[in-house]
């Protein structure tokens, strides 16, 4: 039985190897290859030689959401493959499902497919790429993996397996910064980008990055970004529109 080796059968053989390649390279954050991949993806999508686009007739956007979040699973089990936390992943992986879905512009998915790489890819939340890790390191990568969570500093230093007291210290020394005001600054940078690509309620942003109180929340998002998350939100749109 001959195979069919048409010019289609053949670019699809193309992409499909591109895309092996592409998830290796998530998998080993090989930012190198991930450049160049990512330029190769967009034109695939650009030229729409696979016909994506066309998936579900007449409706471009619902193609592409339908596109995103089969990749989107993709780019987190290659993550996983390659160290990243399951916790972790997980959180990266409904974020931007989350995303996908309150996105109404082509343009927007662009954006928010280029980001969804780049974390997936990013070797600072690796914590087996980190060489020699500091104290303040481990502390780094207890924060990336349990931000969404309440924990006490007594609960990290005994997981740790180093006093509070040293803890705290060694943090302060080396980052120039609480571990609290870390993991706030953590949890708002994650607020910033659903306030930005989602519809989420002010309520349900505070709960998914780790805010049990919504007033608390607004409150420590104003210190940081000095604007309320609505206001924050309101101009972000207003940006978009003039």
């Amino acid at each position: 039985m001959e195979v069919n080796s048409s010019p289609m059968n053949q670019r699809i053989e193309q992409d499909h190897q591109s895309r092996e390649a592409f998830l290796q390279a998530i998998l080993t954050c090989n930012t190198k290859q991930m450049d160049y991949y990512k330029q190769e993806i967009l034109k695939v999508l650009k030229e729409d030689s696979l016909n994506i686009f066309k998936r579900v007739p007449g409706n471009m956007l619902r193609s592409y959401k339908n596109f995103l979040l089969s990749h989107n699973s993709l780019y987190s089990y290659s993550a996983e493959k390659g160290g990243l936390n399951a916790a972790q992943s997980h959180f990266i992986s409904e974020k931007y499902a989350i995303m996908i879905e309150h996105t109404e512009q082509i343009s927007k998915l662009d954006t928010i497919h280029l980001n969804m790489i780049d974390e997936y890819a990013d070797p600072s939340i690796r914590y087996d790429k980190i060489t020699n890790p500091s104290i303040a390191d481990k502390a780094i990568h207890y924060i990336e993996t349990n931000f969404a969570e309440e924990f006490l500093i007594e609960e990290m230093a005994h997981d740790l397996h180093v006093h509070p007291s040293h803890l705290m210290r060694a943090f302060k020394k080396e980052k120039g910064t609480t571990i609290s005001h870390w993991r706030n600054q953590k949890r708002i940078k994650e607020a910033k980008e659903l306030l930005i690509h989602s519809n989420l309620s002010m309520t349900d942003i505070a709960i998914m990055v780790g805010f049990n109180n919504p007033q608390y929340f607004s409150k420590i998002f104003k210190k940081e970004e000095g604007v309320t998350p609505k206001t924050f939100r309101k101009a972000h749109l207003n940006s978009l529109e003039e």
